[in-house]
């Protein structure tokens, strides 16, 4: 790699970033003048033809949209009362995929509804409603997600899972259900087979208050649609002059969950992405390898874009040599970008040695993980990692914000997005231009052994399919 070559387009992407506010204006038009961006609904339709029309302006080359079919969801009324040991009507949303119900039965609390706590309670749970924390994890911890928890009770014949936000403030938690068939993309097989209802800190505290004295019995009554319908991911491409056919992929999902802007997770990642094509455009010709820009669709219900994308690629017989998936990246005030490699030890210390030459100091890890658009790729035994900034919600639990109503414009600053611009920029130029880049493809024996490590080999056999 020519060293004073890649300072030289430093120089360039660095200037680009650090004296325009052009990110920060998209950001504004994605939250407050679109709000939420739902995969499937005309929101993230207009959002969609909206940061395509973005990299057109800022000359990104093959811009289109990649549509494919998927199950949207629309919310109607949810109804949750305490029927037993008093009466009391509580707030309550139901979480994206959950069917039309209604039910009155006991509650069982299994805490943080950890395996072990699912296990020990599995002979209590059949025709119950469990109640759980959501993700509880701190910064660095690796815990149970709530598909996961999810899941746990539907094989214990639960009939609704009640989820609790570990962050007070009344702030309802929010995410995608496990729909009854998961290799399908239609409505029938996207919805779920029970209710999965989101509370705030302080109601699911009363909840166990309550549960605490003796029985507690509730009733339950939601209305909600799942349908079929379309999304799209956005593309847009630098080509690269000496290597147009090897491919390093950037970008986040601009989807959100429907009941707040979505500016954390994942508005600030898809601008971040953006700003980065925008700034990469005024390298055309200088970079040896095709960087391409996208903007995933529908992460928000189980990675549908990433999926799509990742099997489209191998179909065509791409060659993608790196995936730098921008989910949580730009966030907070900025400074405290970490990035995530995939069970990838040997690219460890190649990240520290860019970290040393920036020089610019950011936490290096490497671990699997199954929940953002990183992992398709994954799969196919593409090196990738996941940039994201950690001080958007410090002191906070699991997702802090995230799927909350709280996800809004004002925890993002011009700041935080120039600062994780600037470092993925430079990153992606280093692995466009480095021809000793120690990453290789993973073999599918590889792949089987990366995910047994992590724990994940089990379930993916039962979601994947013949893809593992």
């Amino acid at each position: 790699m020519d060293r004073e070559h890649v300072r030289e387009l430093d120089r360039i992407v660095l200037g680009e970033i650090w004296t325009s506010s052009e990110a920060w204006r998209n950001l504004v038009y994605l939250c407050d003048d679109l709000s939420h961006r739902f995969a499937g609904s005309e929101r993230e339709r207009r959002a969609a033809e909206f940061l395509a029309d973005r990299m057109r302006a800022y000359g990104l080359e093959n811009v289109r949209l990649e549509p494919f079919p998927m199950a949207t969801w629309e919310r109607g009324p949810c109804h949750l009362a305490v029927v037993e040991p008093l009466e009391r009507e509580l707030p309550a949303i139901a979480m994206p995929y959950c069917p039309t119900a209604q039910i009155e039965a006991d509650v069982i609390d299994v805490g943080e509804g950890e395996l072990p706590d699912f296990e020990r309670l599995a002979s209590e749970i059949l025709g119950k409603v469990v109640l759980t924390d959501a993700e509880t994890n701190r910064p660095g911890e690796r815990k149970s997600h709530r598909t996961d928890k999810f899941n746990w009770a539907v094989q214990r014949g639960a009939v609704a899972v009640l989820f609790i936000n570990q962050n007070p403030g009344q702030l309802h938690i929010t995410g995608s259900l496990t729909g009854r068939n998961l290799n399908g993309t239609r409505a029938i097989d996207r919805e779920a087979p029970i209710p999965g209802i989101g509370l705030s800190y302080e109601t699911g505290q009363f909840l166990r208050r309550l549960a605490e004295r003796g029985r507690l019995r509730v009733r339950l009554a939601t209305e909600n649609r799942t349908l079929d319908a379309e999304s799209a991911n956005v593309i847009g491409e630098i080509p690269g002059s000496t290597r147009p056919d090897e491919i390093v992929l950037v970008g986040g999902h601009y989807d959100s969950h429907d009941i707040a802007q979505g500016a954390g997770d994942d508005g600030a990642g898809t601008v971040v992405g953006l700003e980065v094509g925008r700034a990469l455009a005024q390298l055309r010709g200088q970079l040896a390898r095709t960087v391409r820009v996208i903007c995933f669709g529908a992460e928000e219900l189980g990675l549908l874009g990433a999926y799509f994308h990742a099997t489209q690629a191998a179909a065509r017989g791409e060659c993608i040599r790196f995936v730098l998936n921008l989910d949580g990246a730009g966030r907070g005030t900025g400074g405290q970008e970490q990035l995530v490699l995939s069970g990838l030890p040997e690219l460890v210390a190649y990240f520290q040695g860019i970290a040393r030459e920036l020089p610019y100091d950011f936490a290096i890890r490497d671990e699997l993980n199954a929940h953002s658009d990183h992992f398709p790729f994954a799969l196919r035994g593409i090196p990738n990692a996941t940039l994201s900034s950690r001080d958007a919600t410090a002191g906070m639990i699991g997702r802090g914000w995230g799927h909350t109503e709280a996800d809004t414009l004002d925890k993002v600053t011009l700041r935080s997005i120039q600062m994780a611009a600037a470092l993925a920029a430079r990153l992606v130029i280093r692995l466009s231009e480095d021809e000793n880049f120690p990453g290789r493809q993973r073999t599918p024996e590889e792949v089987r052994q990366q995910l047994a490590d992590a724990g994940l080999l089990e379930r993916v056999r039962a979601t994947e399919g013949p893809v593992i």
